[in-house]
């Protein structure tokens, strides 16, 4: 006698358990597509998705706001910082310092990030 509600319990343990993953796999297949409610998402959705080139390199020279960073390849890259751009620290930047950079299709920096030490 005892089977039969053990057979009846396992059963209906698997059945919530088929039902719970058939669902969490319609999401995840939504998910995959980049579709959710019949919309298709991209980047430009995104908040803070920003375009710009990524820079990382040397500081090699440093007039005002303006900045000439040399990247590993060679290619030297200006670039314009104000208070606008996105920065760790307040400390002034100095030539050799090493800089990772996204700098927008004007030159001008989104964000500016050294590795001097962080101030606040």
């Amino acid at each position: 006698m005892e089977s039969i509600p053990k057979a009846v319990g396992v059963l209906l343990c698997s059945f919530l358990l088929s039902l719970g993953l058939s669902t969490f796999a319609s999401s995840a297949d939504k998910l995959n597509t980049g579709q959710s409610g019949g919309m298709i998402f991209t980047v430009d959705d995104k908040e803070r998705f920003v375009p710009g080139k990524d820079v990382k390199g040397e500081i090699l020279k440093i007039d005002g706001e303006n900045y000439v960073v040399r990247e590993a390849s060679g290619a030297e890259v200006r670039m314009h910082v104000d208070a606008s751009t996105e920065k760790r620290s307040s400390l002034i930047p100095k030539v050799g310092e090493h800089v990772l950079a996204k700098v927008d299709a004007k030159g001008h920096a989104l964000s500016f990030f050294t590795d001097a030490p962080v101030s606040h």
